[in-house]
């Protein structure tokens, strides 16, 4: 039987409750096991990532205005203004005109994403969005390691040794930023999950 996430899951892990959350709920539940994330350990780091890309589950869009990403051809900002139109969005704030441009690839429609992309904050999209990144940098395996395990993660050309949240952090932010925040959610994540 597939584990079931709540909005009360989601408040206890984010230490409040939010509008967001019945409805992110919802899609989870719909989309996160067509992607074989669906056990508490996997959910439990997936929502917690999840948690602090999205400010405890209050935004689906990035605070930020995206200029800081103008002209970023690593992300795919070839064009003026790309940094505020492809700012982050979704459940692990997607960014950038490339990505945009690979979910509507996914969904059949190339330009989905380019022509609008706020549909990334809708609840369906935003989840569905994180699922596709999720499975392509391939963190279920990750997810499902032991806590106590230190895995190998290229890192800005060095080798390093991380523990399984630090690989998922490093994956889905690029960095460090917030990590002591994601460990904290991590924990709360498995308290509540597990």
């Amino acid at each position: 039987m597939a584990y079931i996430v709540t909005p009360d899951h989601l408040s206890a892990i984010a230490g409040k409750s939010t509008p967001l959350m019945p409805p992110l709920a919802e899609w989870i539940n719909k989309i996160c096991p067509t992607y074989e994330i669906d056990s508490p350990q996997e959910f439990a780091h997936f929502l917690a990532q999840a948690c602090h890309e999205t400010d405890h589950f209050k935004t689906l869009r990035e605070y930020a205005s995206g200029r800081a990403y103008e002209g970023r051809a690593d992300l795919g900002n070839t064009r003026p203004s790309d940094g505020v139109r492809f700012r982050g969005r979704g459940i692990f704030q997607t960014t950038g005109r490339a990505n945009y441009l690979q979910l509507g690839l996914k969904r059949g429609r190339r330009d989905m994403f380019i022509n609008t992309p706020e549909l990334l904050e809708q609840p369906e999209f935003a989840v569905w969005s994180a699922c596709e990144y999720w499975r392509t940098r391939g963190l279920n395996d990750t997810a499902n390691h032991p806590d106590s395990d230190l895995l190998k993660k290229k890192y800005k050309g060095e080798l390093i040794d991380v523990s399984p949240v630090e690989f998922i952090s490093i994956t889905i932010n690029g960095g460090y930023n917030g990590m002591d925040e994601r460990k904290k959610y991590y924990a709360a994540a498995k308290r509540v999950l597990t």
